[in-house]
């Protein structure tokens, strides 16, 4: 029963993967660190994009990111960006981040990062 149970399980995980895979092209955004983030802007290809609220911003920014919300408008803001920089996407705490560099994929773009814990935790270590 136990070696059944772990088969199915299994199957299970394969069979998510190829599912989220084929979603999104085959494509993966990675996931960095904010150990790593000072490191990764200081090359001149890469963008920061904040995906927060016009509150949320007032609040404090990392850098000089592009700011462009999540939301209605963000697929024509997002638009007219050059896909062949590299961009660190980040929110408040990671889900919206997420959420939009799924949506940089898919419009096209291949190097798209997102910040792991967003804002806060960055704001934790700095």
């Amino acid at each position: 029963m136990t070696t059944l149970y772990i088969i199915v399980v299994i199957a299970l995980l394969i069979f998510s993967f190829i599912i989220i895979n084929r979603k999104s092209g085959g494509l993966s955004f990675t996931n960095v660190s904010v150990s790593d983030l000072g490191l990764l802007l200081k090359d001149k290809n890469t963008e920061l994009i904040d995906v927060r609220t016009q509150k949320e911003i007032n609040q404090g920014i990392i850098g000089n990111p592009l700011l462009i919300e999540l939301g209605a408008g963000m697929q024509k803001k997002m638009a007219i960006l050059d896909k062949s920089k590299k961009y660190i996407i980040y929110c408040r705490s990671g889900r919206r981040s997420v959420a939009a560099s799924n949506m940089m994929l898919k419009m096209g773009f291949k190097d798209v990062n997102n910040l792991v814990g967003g804002y806060n935790a960055w704001i934790k270590q700095n």
